[in-house]
């Protein structure tokens, strides 16, 4: 059963986000659920952000890196520090350029409080700048291997949202347990090895096929500007970083059965995704998503020792997974 009462750690990766970091910050200090506190990475900012957050926020354990960790193991150095406290339940992962409603911890927690063997759990994600429009709902891996946001771009419909378990959850506001994250060698998280992009996928991959569960809390309210940060850096850099961690995805986590099954959809799919870049972005971009499906592959042996974990633990069938697939990742 989940506690109520266990404190949630609040954490925040910032990099060069001093322009944005007070409308986050001040909506986790909001929060109406009594239980909190708040730790921020900066991740050798360059803009004095973590002199700023040091200033104006007091109360938050700040970390403050001398180098870019990336997500993922800035992200798994906050848990790190924040399970220090044994009062720590569970962590909120929550972007710099996410807001949260002020119910967003209370809704999560109430709703989770029957809940048993939970992972993570996520709110209605909505975009910031129109509320009117969906954001993410869930996360889920696709017949043709593509990782989804449920519902991104698509008018919020009040009247269809309902509470449901789900395949995955998007870690730009998404609630995760202790006792999930304890059950991770050395309490990691995140794969550091996929630097950034798609870490959150594979973490809700992973709980799937090991037995944990996942849900969809529509009551949690949350507001996403969409990748600040990761718009810094090239449209380029995203396409290849999400094709390389995409394979990686699949070496970890994916039975052989399922594999075999959406292959052909998967081929099928990945011809006209490259065909369809050339035309609208260019040779060049296609030619780094193929430059990232390639690196993926021959990344696939760092994988090995991952997969053969996983596969041990895992406590569903390849067909119980295929059907979350094909459903769009709901139960």
């Amino acid at each position: 059963m989940i506690d109520g009462t266990a404190k949630i750690a609040f954490l925040v990766v910032c990099w060069n986000n001093r322009e944005i970091i007070d409308q986050c910050l001040q909506s986790i200090q909001s929060q109406i659920y009594a239980s909190k506190d708040i730790y921020v990475i900066d991740n050798a900012s360059a803009d004095e952000s973590a002199r700023y957050i040091a200033e104006n926020y007091p109360g938050v354990h700040l970390i403050v890196s001398g180098k870019n960790n990336g997500f993922a193991k800035g992200n798994n150095m906050l848990i790190k520090e924040a399970l220090k406290d044994k009062d720590v339940g569970y962590v909120a992962l929550i972007n710099s350029d996410a807001v949260l409603d002020e119910d967003w911890g209370h809704q999560l927690i109430k709703f989770l409080s029957l809940k048993k063997d939970f992972a993570c759990a996520q709110g209605i994600t909505l975009d910031y700048y129109n509320h009117d429009v969906v954001d993410a709902e869930h996360v889920y891996l696709g017949v043709n291997f593509q990782s989804v946001q449920y519902g991104y771009g698509e008018q919020y419909k009040r009247e269809f949202a309902y509470p449901r378990r789900v395949f995955g959850v998007n870690a730009a506001a998404a609630l995760y347990s202790a006792a999930f994250i304890k059950e991770q060698p050395n309490n990691v998280l995140f794969d550091e090895k996929f630097y950034m992009y798609l870490e959150d996928v594979d973490v809700s991959f992973r709980a799937v096929v090991t037995g944990w569960a996942n849900y969809y809390v529509p009551l949690a309210r949350a507001y996403h500007m969409g990748s600040i940060s990761a718009k810094k850096r090239s449209n380029s850099y995203n396409i290849y970083m999400t094709f390389r961690n995409q394979t990686a995805l699949i070496t970890k986590n994916m039975p052989i059965h399922t594999f075999i099954t959406f292959l052909p959809q998967a081929l099928k799919f990945e011809a006209h995704f490259y065909r369809h870049l050339y035309k609208t972005k260019g040779r060049q971009t296609m030619l780094l998503a193929i430059k990232g499906r390639v690196v993926g592959v021959l990344r696939a042996p760092l994988y090995t020792v991952d997969r053969l974990r996983i596969t041990r633990r895992r406590s569903i069938s390849s067909q119980q997974l295929e059907r979350i697939m094909r459903s769009k990742g709901i139960y």
